[in-house]
């Protein structure tokens, strides 16, 4: 009796696991493929906001790139009996069946160090004039790519300076910065947008930025800060050599880690560690551009302090202090998805990146 009680058991108990495990074993890649997308992206911006901090201070940066998320999953089953014996009568004692099930995952998640040719290719070759009209014409802010992007437009500097190393002296990009949020104005009214345009056979295409803007204020603004005669002007994207430099405004891009660097200014560091010099406290030039933050059109700002803040979008830990952008800073936030966006898109473009920009405009 007790062998056919334990052998109804285990059959009972096997027939059971198999369809639970077959239906948890569905239930749980839903849930685990979430749980590693959002591990996964936490860690793309705390490694891109740790490099921010470690180029403040003229460390070493790295970048590791995760190239592969594995996971396995694996059941368990057993069944247990104990006999129960009374004291006084031994035959009437009695057989306990225990069922024990469990349930294991191993993730392996693969990483790799960008460096060699790949490092210099991605970091070190200026953004593209693609990119930048594919991410204007995505809908972002030309202001946002002016700012972060371009360190020049024709007489304008958005200081090239910054692409590196903290300067000494915090320069002063006023114009600049009025020229580009003139171009934001004007592209929310759609007085600016951008088309791709076939040349001769078809086999080549032009990008143009077309402004359109009506008579007023804004026009004769723009028209003093690009030096062109008429607010109707067809701004052409080339690559240099390929227009008639009497006619065209250059405009340089920086690199990705031009990028990064012009950024990293931005990032606020303990007072004490400016005393102890280990950043460069560079002094005001003009009291049009007084800080760093102003000289990114207040897009930008990380953070820091002693203890772990509360409420952040992104944070880490970094000589014994914490840096991180705060989770209402929209501004930064945005800021901080469009350089992600560039490394995945320069990345994808390293093959034939185009080194410079021209801008020519029609009088």
């Amino acid at each position: 009796m007790k062998r056919g009680l334990i052998k109804f058991a285990l059959s009972a108990l096997a027939l059971g696991l198999s369809g639970c495990a077959t239906s948890y074993g569905a239930k749980t890649i839903a849930p685990s493929g979430y749980n590693y997308n959002t591990a996964i992206a936490d860690s793309k911006d705390q490694q891109l906001l740790l490099n921010l901090v470690r180029l403040r201070y003229r460390d070493t940066v790295v970048f590791m790139n995760i190239t592969s998320v594995t996971t396995q999953h694996q059941y368990s089953a057993g069944v247990s009996a104990e006999n129960a014996i009374p004291f006084r009568r031994a035959s009437n004692g009695a057989s306990v069946i225990t069922p024990s099930a469990g349930y294991s995952e191993t993730p392996t998640i693969s990483y790799a160090p960008v460096t060699g040719t790949e490092f210099a290719t991605n970091l070190l070759s200026p953004i593209s004039a693609e990119t930048i009209v594919l991410l204007a014409n995505s809908g972002w802010s030309i202001e946002r790519l002016m700012t972060c992007c371009v360190e020049r437009l024709g007489r304008l500097s958005n200081a090239p300076s910054a692409s590196g190393p903290t300067p000494p002296f915090l320069p002063n990009n006023q114009e600049y910065r009025r020229l580009a949020r003139l171009l934001r104005q004007l592209q929310m009214r759609e007085q600016v947008y951008v088309e791709q345009v076939a040349v001769g056979d078809g086999a080549e295409l032009e990008t143009h930025l077309s402004v359109n803007a009506t008579p007023g204020p804004e026009c004769d603004d723009l028209k003093r800060l690009l030096e062109i005669e008429s607010c109707q002007a067809k701004l052409n994207l080339v690559a240099r050599g390929m227009a008639n430099e009497d006619a065209a405004l250059l405009a340089q891009t920086r690199t990705v880690l031009g990028a990064l660097y012009n950024l990293s200014h931005a990032v606020s560091v303990p007072a004490a560690h400016e005393a102890e010099g280990l950043v460069t406290d560079s002094r005001i030039a003009s009291a049009e551009t007084p800080t760093w933050r102003a000289f990114l059109g207040e897009q930008f700002q990380v953070k820091n302090s002693k203890q772990e803040p509360n409420r952040a979008f992104v944070k880490i830990q970094y000589r014994d202090h914490w840096f991180w952008i705060d989770d209402s800073d929209l501004e930064s936030k945005t800021t901080f998805n469009l350089i992600l966006f560039l490394l995945s898109l320069q990345s994808a473009a390293s093959e034939g990146a185009t080194p410079l920009l021209t801008v020519s405009a029609s009088r």
